[in-house]
């Protein structure tokens, strides 16, 4: 007999329809025993890092996931990352970190942005 996968979310929109919807799914009210949570950033930021998870538990986000989410920040990060490997002598690794295209933020880098066009 299959156990069901308990599930919470503040959402009551399209996602708390899809989640109740899944077969063997069941809503939790529970804080802690639930093993997917579909969070909004403010649960994140107020509880990710206060909470202990198991190992089957899930979260649809994760702390500063905005980092990698925002393409500007997205961009920063692969940047500070190429120039982190070439201080350490990582030249080929570093190599690899060539392919994206040039970004802006506008419209702070606009004038950026007409130079390159």
């Amino acid at each position: 007999e299959e156990t069901a996968v308990l599930y919470r979310t503040s959402f009551h929109n399209v996602i708390f329809d899809v989640l109740r919807s899944r077969p063997g799914w069941q809503e939790t009210n529970s804080d802690t025993d639930w093993d997917f949570n579909w969070a909004d950033v403010g649960w994140i930021r107020d509880f990710y890092d206060h909470i202990k998870f198991d190992d089957r538990q899930r979260v649809n986000h994760f702390r500063n996931h905005y980092e990698l989410t925002r393409k500007d920040l997205l961009i920063k990060n692969l940047k500070r990352m190429k120039r982190h490997l070439e201080r350490n002598d990582q030249l080929a690794e570093a190599q690899r970190y060539n392919f994206y295209p040039s970004t802006y933020v506008l419209p702070q880098e606009y004038s950026l942005f007409l130079e390159e066009f």
